[in-house]
């Protein structure tokens, strides 16, 4: 049996178009997604005052937020905030302001009573300036 003779070997090679291809579209699925990412942990609708007003918050002196959610939900600063530790994390913000102050945000369809409740253990701690947040309507 007379077996051919192979010819010059060809060094092997890898394809790297099609991993080009995959890479490029990842890399744009990320870059889109990336766009639409929102925090959606809490989503409030603020009551409405023709006399609201908007106020920047430094980034140097950061007024601690308490914030009531729809659901009676408490959070402070972006954290969910049990009622039983609502006082104790108050007292170690306020105290450690040199203001001692403090943002609320409500939720239009909070209930009050959860609203008062908060507004009540911040004053008890000793915050001296609570601005209540709110939003213009819209302009007809």
């Amino acid at each position: 049996m007379r077996l051919a003779k192979l010819g010059r070997k060809r060094k092997p090679e890898v394809q790297v178009a099609s991993l080009i291809d995959v890479v490029f579209l990842l890399l744009i699925f990320y870059a889109v997604t990336t766009q639409f990412v929102s925090d959606q942990r809490l989503k409030l609708k603020l009551p409405e005052a023709k006399t609201a007003q908007t106020t920047g918050r430094s980034e140097t002196k950061k007024t601690p937020v308490v914030t009531v959610a729809k659901d009676g939900s408490i959070w402070l600063n972006d954290r969910r905030v049990s009622d039983v530790n609502l006082e104790k994390d108050l007292r170690r913000l306020i105290s450690s302001g040199s203001a001692k102050s403090l943002i609320l945000k409500g939720d239009r369809g909070a209930d009050y009573g959860i609203v008062v409740h908060v507004l009540d253990v911040a004053r008890s701690v000793g915050a001296t300036s609570i601005q209540m947040s709110a939003v213009k309507p819209p302009k007809k």
